[in-house]
């Protein structure tokens, strides 16, 4: 039997604060998800959804220049499959669209299937750009073997991303017009 979804009155998504980092290590431990470099970009970047009794989900963005590392996405199990986790990244999408950052990455090694349905779509990791590339995630924390996948906010996103797969390709000259992009 589905579990029955929990509905915005049930809990709150609230910007994170410094007083919060304690809380949200707490959880990614007990997810066993890596706390390599949250300490560097806590802050209000992470979504927190919480109920009267304390914290439910978590869900960041780490800022590289015009991108974003959607990371440390994290619901407690009692509150899985009830719409908390779509409603923390949902938000942290808009929160990214209004920032103006041109495309979301994230990897993950357990939910690869779970992010298409925000537009998300697998992309080879030599396609990451640099910021992305250098952060600690990326480069030490989750392995090889995670799925790298992206969602385009902007259109200049898809416009740069295209012609470093030419660049890559060595084909410069023959970007093509129209490449299929995700729903966003």
């Amino acid at each position: 039997m589905a579990p029955e979804p929990a509905t915005m009155s049930d809990f709150t998504i609230r910007a994170a604060g410094p007083q919060d980092s304690s809380a949200v290590e707490e959880m990614l431990r007990g997810a066993e998800l890596p706390l390599d470099g949250l300490r560097d970009q806590f802050g209000d970047s992470y979504a927190l959804a919480e109920t009267d009794t304390g914290l439910i989900g978590v869900v960041g963005i780490e800022l590289y220049g015009d991108y974003g590392l959607l990371r440390s996405a994290v619901v407690l199990p009692e509150w899985r499959g009830k719409g908390v986790g779509e409603a923390l990244t949902r938000d942290r999408i808009d929160w990214s669209r209004r920032r103006g950052l041109h495309a979301l990455y994230l990897l993950t090694t357990t939910a690869a299937e779970y992010f298409p349905r925000f537009g998300f779509m697998a992309v080879d990791r030599g396609l990451a750009p640099n910021g992305i590339r250098s952060s600690r995630e990326f480069s030490e924390a989750c392995p090889s073997s995670a799925a790298f996948m992206m969602l385009v906010l902007r259109e200049e996103a898809f416009t740069s991303l295209t012609e470093e797969v030419a660049i890559m390709l060595g084909a410069r000259d023959r970007v093509p017009g129209d490449i299929p992009r995700s729903k966003a």
